[in-house]
């Protein structure tokens, strides 16, 4: 039987959108079953300096840089010990909260890649760290994370996603339940309402006036018709782990181009803070390790948590 305990990877660096990432999971995470270790990966010097041969004025800046070192572990420390106040406070052990600072070794996300290879449930990252301007781009750090995270599922934060309601997509493929039962064993058992949605979409053609409303309704009806013992299990799932029945409801979008911005209009209309989706849907193609709809999301939701689940 499969343990209750998940154990999640939280990065952080100190910045803004690291806060709200434990912010985000101190109030959606079923926290009383979950140990969490906040991992930092501390540079030896700011980016400019590991090309300090390149930079002739570099030489003049050393003297500020002595006390680097002991100032940015200070300060990430103090960081971290209050990231675990508020964890406790919210619910996890104290016990369960664990902090660890290291030094760079291969390179930020290459040593946070690493780290997530030993037992862990979820790695945890922001969107963009420090120094990050461009709310719409993904940071280098989620980027490489997102790319190469493919054993374990992977929450990136972007803003301050509220945890009140969640979307998880919907389809007929192993990656899609693999994403509801992931769903179900990491939330909190009293506050999200969750919300499954399936998406059907119709390719339309350049210079296409759109499509007959009569065979939109025909194929909303045959979708909801297909789609009825797919939700029914999805919903037992995660009635099963814990999710309250009256908290969770079903829809089926049709007629949309795209299924990842249907996905994330709904999201967006319905002020839901958190996404779930399968990494791969049902082509399940081999030669990418992440399907057009998670990827698509990737760039659309820089105001959400989005899971991407394996």
């Amino acid at each position: 039987m499969e343990s209750a305990r998940k154990l999640v990877l939280m990065g952080v660096d100190g910045s803004d959108q690291s806060l709200e990432i434990v912010k985000y999971a101190s109030s959606v995470l079923n926290l009383a079953q979950t140990e969490i270790v906040l991992f930092h990966v501390m540079d030896k010097a700011p980016d400019i300096f590991w090309d300090r041969e390149k930079d002739p004025m570099v030489n003049k800046h050393i003297e500020y840089m002595k006390n680097w070192d002991a100032h940015k572990e200070a300060k990430i420390r103090e960081f971290m010990d209050e990231a675990r106040k508020l964890l406790v406070a919210a619910g996890v052990p104290a016990d369960n909260v664990s902090l660890n600072v290291q030094k760079r070794k291969e390179g930020i996300a290459r040593d946070i890649l690493a780290e997530s290879k030993f037992g862990y449930d979820m790695v945890m990252v922001g969107r963009k760290g420090l120094g990050m301007v461009d709310d719409a781009m993904l940071g280098s750090v989620a980027s490489k994370v997102l790319i190469h995270t493919t054993e374990i599922p992977i929450c990136l934060v972007g803003g301050k996603p509220s945890a009140k309601k969640i979307l998880v997509a919907v389809d007929n493929s192993w990656g899609s339940k693999r994403a509801v039962s992931f769903a179900g064993k990491m939330l909190t058992g009293s506050a999200p309402s969750v919300e499954m949605v399936h998406v059907v979409r119709i390719p339309h053609e350049e210079g296409e006036q759109g499509n007959n409303e009569g065979l939109l309704k025909e194929l909303q009806a045959e979708a909801e018709s297909v789609m009825k013992p797919v939700f029914d299990k999805a919903t037992k799932t995660l009635i099963d782990c814990g999710v309250d029945a009256s908290k969770i409801k079903t829809k089926v979008i049709s007629g949309v181009g795209s299924r990842a911005a249907a996905i994330f209009e709904e999201a967006k209309s319905g002020r839901i803070g958190t996404v779930v989706v399968g990494r791969r849907g049902v082509s399940e193609v081999e030669e990418f390790n992440m399907g057009r709809v998670a990827t698509k999301l990737t760039q659309l939701g820089k105001n959400v948590a989005l899971w991407i689940v394996i």
